[in-house]
Order: structure tokens, then C-alpha cells, then sequence
């Protein structure tokens, strides 16, 4: 198959992911059937429906389909995870500086989350657990701290790797509501407790005795602990270093266009760089292989990849916001080497940044063209606008200028439904 491009992963599973099922009927369910259709359907307007503009001068019509927004989707994920990246960044507290930590486990462990995936959501609570451990044994007194979770299921050659991508606080609110800092972390301490969470973690939520002969395996042979890294150097105030890097974790599929480098309908060849040599490896895997490599990566309907704890936690983050905001100094200067999240950008910028051309001008005529209707396949027409044509007589009179702008501030509403 010559060309390769955003539609190519499309094309994988059109043609296989039926026998795919047939084969390995664990994946013939809602949770997978619903989010490769969804992607699948991503960009047909018949199937997802659209917003149709019309040009008033000449009467050209132009549909747009609607996208899937989909975190498997190689077309939807750079939009969304920018948008994800925007929401982390302002999520952060400000004038607090923030570690990244990621927690890893050994190899043998990892089939009991590959049976049993609801074990990640205690996994991402054992990784907060850990970390507020260490901060506490470091202060020597019992801290509030804060703690963005992100979990990961992807290796970097897209196999199964559950881990943790972790923005935490650099310190925390001592019992006298003061703020402590914690600038230095052992590594042999950090491994030592993250290996004693997991393997408690593990015991406490398996009920198969065959996990004991694993943590057994465990603490014999990594006498040291488990991997966990944790960044150098200080992240500058507000984490804005690491904002669009933790962001990708989220929502990106476990592959991306460009590491895709042949597919001829039997088999999948692609490129990754090997996380331990620094060097980049090709890969080639028959396409039944290849598509559940990606869809082991699904996670059930609903799962939230990214949770708040501590500081962040949903119930208490705008109490905590304000009260740090007394703590700790508002008006920390910008670092130059920090990356500024920039807001998302309007659809038809990045449309225009892509292909060089603004897609709300009318390609016959060149003149703005206008929102006619938007369709949804489920909900029919869900807003119709009324066109000049249908003006009263008076509208009718207004010059081709002022009847753009009488139209675009008067008859065009904002129209904000949860599914576009």
C-alpha cells in the first residue's frame, strides 16, 4: 500500500477488524466495538454529522463533518491534546513548583492489570499513596500535597506497559498551614516505598493466591525497589515545562502517523525509539498482531485516565486554590525556559495554518461564506439559520458589507451543544 497518511490506520482495521474479533473474541465487545467505529466514522458527515455554511453571493454550499475527538484517533489527537495541555496547565496552582515523577513496575506484574483492568484505578491511587509517603518521610511531619495522575499503558514499541506520569507539589501544607518545601528526594527511598505500595496495592486487590508467589518473586529479585525516575532539577513555578509533555499521556493513541512506515495489507511495519539504547528500531508485525497492539491500549467505557488528588482533588481544588493563594506569592516572574501553554486555537486558524487557506471563504467567489445549519445523525437538524434571502424586504436593501456584518452579529447565535 503506497502512501502513507493519516487515513492508513483507518484502513488497518476497515479491512481486519472483524477477523480480529473472530480471533480474539475479549476484544468483541461494547467497550472496543464502540471506540474503533467511532474512529472509524471520524470525518463522514453522514455518520457524525456537520455544519453546513452557505455562500450568500453565489450560493456555493460547503459541509463540514464533524469529528470523532477520539484519543485512539490519529486525526483528532494533536487538536486534543492540545486542548488537554491548556486544561493541565490551568489546572496547576500557581506559584507552586512541581516534580514529575514516573513510577514503573517490573515486567512479570504486568499481566495481572492486562486480565483484570480495573486494577489501574487502585494502581493510580497507590501511585499518589507512594508519593505522599515520601514527602511525609522527608519533612518528617505529615503534609498536604498534590498530585495529577496520568496513567499509561503504552510502551514505546506499543506494548503493554501500564506506568505513571505524575505532576506532584514539591512540598506540601505542614500541620500549622504553612508551606514547606521539599527540595531533595533519596532515589533509594523513592524505589524502596513505591515497591512496598504496589506489591500492598496488588495483595489487597487480588484475590487469586497465585500473586503471592509474584510479590515474593518481587522483593528477591529487586532487592533495590522498583524503577521510578524523577526529574532533574527544579520545574519552573506552575509546571510549565511539563504541561503539554504530561498532556500527550492522555489522550494520545499509542501510535502516531508518522512512526507508521508500510502497510500492503498483511502486515504493518513502523519505527520506535528504544527507550534504554536511545537508538530508533523498525518493527514489523503481521496486521492482526499489529491491530491488537493498539486496542490493548483501550480502556473500559468511562475510565478516567487522568485523576487529582491531594490539593487537586475535584471536591477541594478551588478552597485549596485560595487558600495558597494567602500562603504562597501570587506574582512570580515568568521563566524563560518554562513553556507557556498557549490557548486553543479556533478551527479555522488550524485550518488555515495546514493548507494555506481560510475554509470560510467561498472558493468560487472568495467572499465570506455563512452558517447555514448544523446536522446531527442522531438529532436531525439541530439549528437552522435564516439566510439573507429570507430577510424582510428591508434586509434585502442593505449593501453586500453591512449585510455581512448585519448577518454575522444579529442572525449568527453561539450555539454550544456537548457534542460538537
Amino acid at each position: 500500500m503506497e502512501g502513507i497518511d493519516r487515513n492508513t490506520f483507518k484502513h488497518i482495521f476497515y479491512g481486519h477488524w472483524d477477523a480480529f474479533k473472530q480471533t480474539h473474541t475479549r476484544f468483541d465487545t461494547p467497550d472496543y466495538n464502540d471506540t474503533i467505529q467511532k474512529m472509524l466514522d471520524c470525518g463522514d458527515p453522514e455518520k457524525m454529522g456537520f455544519v453546513q455554511y452557505r455562500c450568500c453571493q453565489c450560493g456555493e454550499i460547503r459541509r463540514i463533518a464533524f469529528t470523532c475527538k477520539s484519543c485512539f484517533c490519529l486525526s483528532c489527537a494533536k487538536v486534543y491534546t492540545d486542548r488537554w495541555a491548556d486544561f493541565i496547565s490551568r489546572r496547576l496552582l500557581p506559584g507552586i513548583t512541581y516534580r514529575h515523577v514516573v513510577l514503573t513496575m517490573p515486567e512479570f506484574l504486568r499481566t495481572w492489570f492486562y486480565r483484570d483492568p480495573k486494577l489501574l484505578s487502585p494502581f493510580m491511587r497507590a501511585g499518589h499513596a507512594c508519593l505522599k509517603d515520601i514527602l511525609n518521610t522527608c519533612a518528617g511531619i505529615k503534609l498536604d500535597i498534590g498530585n495529577i495522575v496520568v496513567l499509561q499503558t503504552a510502551g514505546r514499541s506499543g506494548h503493554y506497559n501500564p506506568h505513571l506520569h505524575i505532576l506532584m507539589t514539591a512540598g506540601g501544607i505542614d500541620p500549622l498551614e504553612q508551606w514547606k518545601s521539599i527540595s531533595y528526594i533519596p532515589y533509594e527511598m523513592m524505589h524502596k516505598k513505591w515497591q512496598y505500595h504496589l506489591l500492598n496495592m496488588l495483595r489487597n486487590n487480588i484475590d487469586d493466591p497465585a500473586v503471592e508467589k509474584d510479590i515474593n518473586q518481587a522483593w528477591k529479585d529487586y532487592p533495590k525497589g522498583f524503577v521510578a525516575f524523577l526529574q532533574n532539577g527544579e520545574v519552573p513555578p506552575g509546571g510549565k515545562g511539563l504541561a503539554k509533555y504530561l498532556a500527550k499521556y492522555v489522550v494520545s493513541p499509542p501510535i502516531s502517523v508518522r512512526r507508521i512506515e508500510r502497510y500492503d495489507g498483511k502486515s504493518v511495519s513502523y519505527w520506535y525509539r528504544n527507550h534504554k539504547t536511545g537508538q530508533i528500531e523498525h518493527k514489523t508485525l503481521p496486521v492482526l498482531q499489529f491491530i491488537g497492539r493498539m486496542t490493548q491500549h483501550i480502556l473500559p467505557k468511562g475510565f478516567q485516565r487522568i485523576r487529582y488528588y491531594g490539593l487537586h482533588g475535584n471536591v477541594r481544588y478551588k478552597k485549596m486554590r485560595e487558600q495558597l493563594a494567602d500562603i504562597i506569592p501570587a506574582n512570580i516572574p515568568d521563566d524563560p525556559k518554562g513553556y507557556r501553554v498557549l490557548p486553543a486555537k479556533p478551527f479555522a486558524q488550524r485550518f488555515f495554518e495546514s493548507f494555506g487557506k481560510d475554509p470560510l471563504l467561498c472558493p468560487k467567489c472568495d467572499n465570506e461564506m455563512s452558517l447555514e445549519l448544523i446536522s446531527h445523525p442522531k438529532y436531525g437538524t439541530i439549528k437552522e439559520f435564516l439566510l439573507f434571502e429570507e430577510l424582510p424586504d428591508e434586509r434585502q436593501a442593505v449593501g453586500a458589507a453591512d449585510r455581512r456584518t448585519i448577518h454575522r452579529s444579529e442572525r449568527l447565535v453561539q450555539v454550544s451543544l456537548p457534542f460538537l
